[in-house]
């Protein structure tokens, strides 16, 4: 296969940036549900996909078809796209230079997902969901889900890179249903990652069951939460969801450029002095490992923020080249079929220097945020996002579990509020996928963090 694609960029006309990308990607899927085996697939499917960069304007084309002549067709298809639409380019679009990159990277972890049989992940499925709907004569309901991507890619570009990945993504979901007296509550316990079996090492099964189980049945007679502005202590699953949807976004420099809040902000200060903030493929173990992007360039660890101060966005080799800088190795296309994209990768906050308990010291009354659920973000930095497992604070101690809890705000305002972050640092945000045009895995975290945000609950609550 590199011997086409390299034949394809030989023979490329002059003047003409190629990308060329090969990309064979199987699927698992297992899922039950209420004692039920609901679905069990495997799907295995290859492609190429190549960008032509002419006269200022980028060209893609893609073919499920891998044999010589259908590679060298979908060539000719993107460089005519590119013909096509270069007249029309109001901006002409050239690329920052790069070092290439070659060599062979591979994250499948200490136990190969290949190992394993498709019987195996049924039984397993099957078994948790069971396991979930005889815990307790309260759950009448259960989802489990597991969900793998066997990833073999091949970038190569016209500047020299020339490089192979391999890469496992496993997730699993495991969500229980309480009823009681009418009211129904459910709890999703959820881990992803990039690595092989040993998700069930670091996650257990059992552990999930039983989170998952526990929390369902509490958030049945949980009180509802007081509003209004309270100082939080957020989780690392937390930290990361606001990093990546509320702040994350907002850096990728093909937002910045539509007018997103980071716009101009480079320099300037954003965050209070304990917030630094990374995005970064390095974590092989991190559902957003990336050692070099579909463009071909190597992913580097990008500081977004730095003590509070915002020092880079996420750059394409185009939006580098726009801004006067660096490509940060951050263009992403999720299928062989997809163009790439800036998207993030592990979006983080730096550890601090506190212990996780003097978070909670001196907090009269406060939130412990522990466990994100749905929500939206927008450029604006504005955020709202349900909080399914939160407990109260009260007098420097963990207190009871509370529900219908959603907290919002301005990122960047609640990041000048931060006043400690803990050393206890973790990526934990690994299951699930990005939404920017099309998906992508990415994964976030960084030390438990203390801040003020606006928390929603019942008006005049208790």
């Amino acid at each position: 296969m590199k011997e086409i694609l390299q034949q394809v960029i030989d023979t490329r006309p002059d003047g003409v940036h190629v990308e060329a990308r090969f990309h064979q990607r199987k699927k698992i899927e297992v899922r039950a549900d209420k004692g039920k085996l609901q679905r069990a697939i495997v799907d295995d499917f290859a492609g190429i996909g190549i960008r032509v960069l002419y006269s200022g304007a980028w060209g893609f084309a893609s073919t499920s078809k891998i044999d010589k002549a259908s590679i060298f067709e979908t060539f000719n298809d993107a460089f005519a796209a590119a013909k096509n639409l270069a007249p029309s380019m109001k901006e002409k679009i050239e690329l920052a230079p790069i070092k290439p990159i070659s060599g062979t990277f591979k994250s499948l972890g200490k136990d190969p997902l290949a190992n394993h049989s498709i019987e195996e992940r049924v039984k397993l499925v099957t078994d948790i969901d069971k396991k979930v709907l005889n815990a307790d004569e309260k759950i009448k309901g259960s989802l489990i889900f597991l969900r793998e991507y066997h990833n073999h890619r091949i970038v190569m570009n016209s500047d020299g890179s020339n490089v192979e990945v391999f890469d496992s993504k496993p997730d699993i979901y495991v969500q229980a249903v309480a009823h009681e007296a009418g009211k129904i509550m459910p709890y999703m316990d959820a881990r992803g990652m990039c690595g092989g079996w040993e998700i069930f090492k670091i996650s257990p099964p059992d552990k999930m069951i039983k989170t998952a189980v526990n929390t369902a049945i509490k958030l049945l007679d949980a009180p509802l939460a007081k509003g209004g502005k309270h100082t939080v202590v957020m989780d690392p699953k937390v930290v990361g969801i606001i990093s990546h949807e509320a702040i994350g976004h907002t850096v990728e420099s093909d937002f910045v450029m539509s007018g997103s809040a980071a716009k101009g902000k480079i320099g300037k200060k954003v965050a209070s002095e304990h917030v630094t903030m990374v995005d970064s493929g390095e974590q092989d173990y991190a559902s957003g490992w990336l050692p070099v992007d579909d463009a071909g360039v190597e992913a580097k660890k990008t500081v977004i923020i730095e003590k509070g101060v915002m020092k880079s966005y996420l750059h394409s080799r185009f939006t580098a080249h726009h801004f006067g800088v660096e490509p940060t190795g951050s263009e992403r296309a999720f299928e062989y079929n997809d163009e790439p994209l800036i998207r993030m990768r592990n979006t983080y906050l730096e550890p601090g220097d506190f212990k996780r308990e003097e978070l909670f010291e001196n907090i009269k009354f406060g939130y412990y945020l522990v466990s994100p659920g749905g929500g939206q973000a927008d450029s604006s930095a504005e955020f709202m996002f349900s909080m399914p497992e939160t407990y109260e604070i009260k007098n420097g101690e963990i207190g009871s579990l509370v529900k219908n809890v959603t907290v919002t705000g301005n990122a960047f305002e609640v990041l000048q509020s931060v006043d400690a972050v803990a050393n206890d640092w973790r990526l934990e945000m690994g299951n699930g996928h990005c939404g920017k045009w099309q998906p992508a895995k990415v994964d976030g975290g960084g030390g438990t963090t203390r801040a003020i945000a606006l928390v929603s609950g019942s008006v005049g609550g208790k």
